[in-house]
């Protein structure tokens, strides 16, 4: 028997934790990580979320589904269904999946998404019509015993250009508006991530929220590029940054690095994240992650020669309910960028 309920906060987190890292212990999560992203879900954004108890086992499954506050779009939904491994194939999911349905207000599109090596999730989404609309790409890189030396003359020729590198924790000793310098920034280097999407922009509240005040946000593994000759009104002197994530896995991601068109070509991405290396090896940590589009093959190009790794990609599907139709993603169109 399977018994569908509200997700209740916040004892079902402990068992969300539990199920998500059963389905994927490559990125595994912790209650307080959930319970610190929930409270600081926007609440003009509509989400719905349930569990699924099923034959005296407890808590087996999770569903949600949630208006997209990165990229909104009317009637456009992102649609997440997790069954434990073991208890998958029973319907489950299924009866998760139309239950969310239900809940949606005037649905136009639904979006989910899952790494390439999960099998029964893609098996699941093109059952129900979904189709592939996008892939990033996701890279590793090893920090321990990393050789700099190679590098060496990428941070002179930054170095000699005028261009310093800092920390945001050092940047807001001196200047207390550092934070919403680097919000605007991030704002102008976002719309420049060829995600496939068009992003809207958050209030400066809800990205200190989400990002800054973050638990896992290192303000000093958040590096900041500045041209002390440069004064924009909502940057000042910053022009490109990189920033880092701790999970409490052991391993850092990479939450972005960007660099305004006008200093692109100069090895300021490629110190940037130089910088992230020390950091990351000088406290212990041995591996790093980040994501790449496959329009941006220059900062894939960028990752792969300071030693990152390719992992099976996140792939994207959708399914239009308004008569439109999917673009199917073709990798073929940005294969010779590689």
């Amino acid at each position: 028997m399977i018994r569908i309920r509200p997700f209740q906060k916040p004892q079902d987190f402990l068992v969300a934790a539990e199920i998500l890292n059963a389905i994927d212990s490559e990125w595994p999560l912790t209650a307080q990580m959930l319970e610190h992203w929930d409270k600081n879900h926007h609440p003009k954004y509509f989400r719905s979320e349930w569990v699924a108890e099923y034959q005296g086992a407890g808590v087996v499954a999770l569903a949600h589904a949630e208006e997209d506050d990165y990229a909104f779009e009317e009637g456009k939904y992102w649609l997440r269904v997790r069954v434990r491994p073991e208890f998958q194939g029973r319907g489950i999911g299924e009866e998760l999946y139309q239950h969310l349905l239900k809940q949606l207000r005037e649905p136009k599109k639904l979006v989910t998404s899952f790494n390439e090596d999960k099998v029964a999730s893609r098996r699941f989404a093109e059952k129900h019509g979904f189709v592939e609309e996008w892939r990033r790409y996701n890279s590793r890189l090893q920090t321990k015993g990393f050789d700099f030396l190679p590098y060496a003359h990428i941070e002179k020729r930054v170095e000699g250009a005028g261009l310093e590198i800092k920390s945001l924790a050092e940047l807001m000793e001196t200047d207390p508006g550092a934070p919403h310098k680097l919000y605007e920034l991030d704002w102008m280097l976002f719309q420049d991530v060829p995600m496939g999407v068009e992003f809207t922009k958050r209030e400066f509240e809800q990205w200190m929220k989400e990002e800054v005040d973050d638990p896992h946000f290192v303000k000093e593994a958040c590096f900041v590029a500045i041209d002390p000759t440069r004064h924009h009104p909502l940057t000042g002197t910053m022009v490109g940054y990189t920033s880092l994530i701790r999970n409490p896995a052991g391993f850092w991601g990479i939450g972005m690095t960007g660099v305004l068109r006008e200093y692109r070509g100069k090895g300021l991405a490629k110190a940037l994240k130089l910088k992230g290396i020390r950091y990351v090896q000088a406290h212990g940590a041995e591996e790093i992650r980040t994501t790449n589009d496959p329009p941006n093959m220059a900062m894939l190009q960028i990752n792969l020669s300071i030693g990152f790794q390719r992992w099976p990609p996140t792939l994207r599907f959708a399914k239009r309910l308004d008569g439109g139709t999917v673009e199917p993603f073709d990798e073929a169109k940005y294969a010779a960028r590689k």
